[in-house]
């Protein structure tokens, strides 16, 4: 496609931890108990809870990596409800019953995905976002799920490390590429 005369306008990748039921959970069990020793509450959310779940998406809406390959939309109220009637499930870290980092989840056949990761910005880089999601693996685990997916930019670097942090393994990775002329973008794995 280059040579072509298309051009790389994105990447982005995708990334998935698959467990067995003999895994140890230790390193998920210790990014958990690391934000509790910091004073943070991370527990599973409900329904009440979804308006405050919108609060931390509209502060960090336009922290999210936009481009051709990837974009995060905004969720409403509506939304998060509909979502959670879905079957979506969401994690969330307090402090001082303030909400400060939100993962979401829902199933996909045998996996469960990740929607969304969210982390206030005066709180990221302690580990939070790793925690949240720790949380939502040993909960999901203990209930008999095995494999877990996500993705995103390759820009989200804080996103990439603390999945990898985890265990997950990238597959795959796309290029979006573009041609002027054409106006067509096209996804491929690489």
């Amino acid at each position: 496609l280059e040579t072509e005369g298309y051009e790389v306008v994105g990447y982005s990748w995708g990334a998935n931890l698959r467990l067995d039921v003999s895994s140890d959970l230790a390193v998920f069990d210790e990014r958990v108990r690391r934000g509790r020793n910091e004073g943070f509450t991370i527990r599973e959310l409900s329904s009440d809870d979804l308006a405050i779940v919108g609060e931390v998406e509209f502060a960090n809406v336009n922290d999210y990596p936009q481009s051709a390959a990837t974009h995060h939309e905004m969720p409403t109220l509506e939304n998060l409800v509909g979502m959670i009637h879905a079957g979506v499930r969401f994690w969330g870290v307090f402090l001082e019953g303030r909400l400060v980092a939100v993962t979401s989840l829902e199933r996909k056949g045998k996996r469960w995905n990740t929607k969304f990761t969210s982390v206030l910005a005066e709180y990221r880089g302690r580990g939070l976002g790793a925690a949240v999601k720790a949380a939502s693996i040993s909960t999901l685990f203990n209930e008999g799920v095995r494999w877990f997916s996500t993705g995103g930019a390759a820009s989200n670097e804080a996103s990439l490390g603390a999945n990898r942090t985890l265990g997950y393994v990238l597959e795959p990775t796309w290029r979006t590429y573009s041609i002027a002329h054409h106006q067509k973008r096209r996804n491929f794995p690489c």
